[in-house]
């Protein structure tokens, strides 16, 4: 589970992340961002009817939540993100899942070491 911080909680701003905000695209998932107010960087992660019944989107929501959790010390800080679920993804890993998020975020050049490039996954 995401620390309480990491949280985007209300609509409002997950609705202005998607209105204001840039958008990356990846075949198991979508990623907005913006410029966020807060010191941390909050997440929000939407899985639609598209993706499957209430237990596969909520199984597809744990995967990228607990990708993007283990890379949080790898994010800059001070951004909004939305992470959107692709139907793709309900038959993706968790590696597979990881590889997407990790390929995401240094699209949008959001991850503080340069060494996390895309294609080469940091050692645990």
């Amino acid at each position: 589970m995401l620390p309480q911080p990491h949280r985007l909680k209300r609509s409002a701003d997950v609705t202005l992340v998607q209105k204001q905000g840039r958008s990356w695209r990846h075949p198991l998932c979508l990623l907005l961002s913006k410029p966020g107010d807060a010191e941390a960087s909050r997440f929000a992660f939407i899985a639609s009817k598209r993706v499957g019944k209430a237990v596969v989107r909520n199984r597809v929501k744990r995967l990228l939540r607990e990708a993007v959790r283990l890379h949080l010390d790898d994010i800059q800080p001070g951004w909004d993100c939305v992470w959107i679920a692709r139907p793709r993804l309900s038959q993706a890993s968790f590696a597979e899942v990881e590889t997407a998020v990790l390929h995401l975020l240094a699209k949008a050049k959001l991850l503080t070491e340069p060494t996390v490039q895309m294609g080469n996954l940091p050692e645990r």
